[in-house]
């Protein structure tokens, strides 16, 4: 059976909720002009195009998460009940998603195909980073497993990459666990070790800095996780010791988390052009930030627990997912003369539609699929004469799934 912490829901991190719709936002902006060009403004060119780099944050930010939430597990998170819980709750959280903006993609295409020869704007084969629509291609979109370095290009939904790797994370998870041990320590020091050394690794050697989705983005997707796996672990026990100590005034939270929102806006502005070695100098205050919102002090953490925000961070996975198709169908309004309203427009119909989609099929499809998981496998355990009490689902399972 799963420990009791496992059956108690951490405490949510308010600042951390509230930081991710932002983030998501810039990476529609990057999508966007990534297939419509920039407007060649440096003050807004050297943020936007290089929004790829905010893959970064969410990569680290989940691997931080997974430790707050799973990380007294340690090793016992291997054994098969425990594993069979983590892995269903996990991928009923992206999966629903996953499938349909693909089933929706591939409505587009049929539609592309035969009744809209002539919509306007560039047909989907056309679009930038999404030429290959096969058969092949949706079943490993299907399966999850299209980034898994077997294709040679982005394919139907391509910013879905990310959630590609995303479940290869959580699939290695709970080995990266029992290698970095239940608590801070000289194994949790040798897992970031190692995965700073692989993201230095990969920028410097890749031609694409930390631009990599398609090819080696599991690699890239490793090294930030480790890295938050490891902050997740240095920040559950400072908490842990911290609860001896009298705690820090807000203010020095807040000047170190100015600091930091400093330093990651000169890295915008001075790291030169994007997809070169320099984008490290964005991704470190990025891993940086993190860790400090954790701590939920400061001008900037309070700022960020708003209710708006911490909304638009409970759509931010939503919004990531619908964002190509909001895209595709963005030619129809018709503002192609008109660059800042059509970029405008991207990203508030990414939100809505991201809203909408998070309503009616992330959270709801996603519950129905963990407990049906779940039930099945209590089924299983019971008809192999276990103690029918372990199978039960616990009210953790039964609430709505949160991203990240």
């Amino acid at each position: 059976m799963p420990t009791a912490s496992a059956r108690t829901r951490a405490p949510e991190i308010r600042a951390l909720s509230g930081i991710r719709g932002i983030p998501v936002l810039l990476i529609v902006l990057f999508h966007y002009h990534e297939w419509n060009g920039y407007p060649f403004e440096f003050w807004y060119d050297a943020i936007v195009a290089k929004g790829y780099l905010w893959v970064e944050f969410f990569f680290a930010l989940s691997g931080f998460i997974l430790f707050y939430v799973y990380g007294s597990q340690g090793a016992e998170l291997l054994r098969a009940r425990p594993l069979t819980r983590f892995l269903v709750t996990r991928l009923s959280r992206i999966y629903p998603l996953q499938l349909a903006t693909l089933l929706v993609i591939l409505g587009i295409d049929v539609w592309d195909r035969t009744a809209a020869p002539h919509r306007p704007g560039a047909s989907i084969f056309d679009v930038a980073g999404n030429p290959e629509m096969t058969v092949g291609t949706f079943l490993s979109n299907l399966a999850l497993i299209q980034a898994w370095n077997i294709h040679d290009k982005l394919t139907w939904n391509s910013p879905a990459w990310f959630v590609s790797v995303e479940a290869f994370l959580y699939l290695a998870f709970p080995a990266l666990l029992a290698l970095s041990g239940a608590r801070f320590g000289g194994r949790t020091v040798v897992v970031g070790a190692a995965s700073a050394a692989l993201l230095v690794i990969l920028a410097v050697t890749s031609g694409m800095g930390m631009d990599l989705a398609h090819r080696n983005g599991v690699p890239r997707g490793l090294a930030d996780f480790g890295i938050g796996l490891f902050l997740g672990a240095l920040f559950v026990e400072i908490r842990r010791r911290g609860a001896r100590w009298k705690p820090l005034p807000s203010s020095v939270h807040t000047l170190v988390q100015v600091a930091v929102v400093a330093e990651l806006v000169a890295g915008f502005y001075s790291s030169g052009a994007p997809r070169t070695p320099r984008d490290l100098m964005i991704v470190v205050p990025m891993y940086l930030l993190i860790f400090l919102l954790a701590f939920d002090r400061g001008l900037i953490a309070e700022a960020l627990r708003a209710r708006w925000l911490r909304k638009l961070g409970e759509w931010s996975f939503a919004i990531y997912m619908v964002q190509f198709i909001v895209l595709i169908l963005l030619p129809f309004a018709g503002l192609r003369s008109m660059r800042w309203a059509e970029a405008t427009l991207a990203v508030l119909g990414a939100a809505v539609a991201g809203g909408l989609a998070h309503r009616f099929i992330e959270r709801p499809m996603g519950e129905l699929m963990r407990e049906r998981l779940l039930s099945a496998s209590a089924a299983s355990v019971t008809t192999g004469h276990a103690p029918s009490s372990g199978g039960a689902a616990s009210p953790l399972d039964r609430r709505p799934a949160r991203r990240r």
